[in-house]
């Protein structure tokens, strides 16, 4: 028996644990923190609390460096990259429509709102996974 992903909601699969950086990081920097804490995306903190002007993918780095010599890592910004502004959820939405979402956006994970407070991420992986279960 499958999942109804029209039943289950974003924050009923989402990964609740939160990693920050702030715009004017370094690459370098935001890499080594994905690396340390084994994510694979970072939520960019804005200049007032609770503001996500973007995020930053693993994927958007290794695109840089597709093209660049790797010491631009030292000398390119988290804000120079990031995806902006953030394909944003509420908690409350559906997994069909989080799917719409990021095939329309062109992404693999949307932070999760409630209100106007990060409260996840939600990844194509905890989709998969979810409608994966019996």
């Amino acid at each position: 028996m499958s999942t109804d992903l029209r039943t289950v909601r974003a924050a009923e699969v989402m990964t609740k644990s939160l990693v920050w950086v702030q715009a004017r990081e370094t690459l370098r920097a935001a890499a080594l923190r994905m690396k340390q804490q084994r994510v694979r995306a970072l939520l960019v903190a804005g200049d007032q609390p609770g503001d996500l002007p973007g995020i930053i993918t693993g994927k958007d780095i290794v695109n840089l460096l597709g093209s660049e010599d790797p010491a631009i890592l030292d000398h390119t910004t988290v804000g120079d990259v990031m995806t902006r502004p953030a394909f944003c959820v509420p908690a409350s939405t559906n997994l069909v429509d989080c799917i719409n979402l990021m095939r329309m956006g062109g992404v693999r994970r949307v932070p999760v709102l409630d209100g106007t407070t990060v409260v996840g991420i939600l990844s194509a992986s905890d989709v998969f996974d979810c409608a994966l279960r019996d």
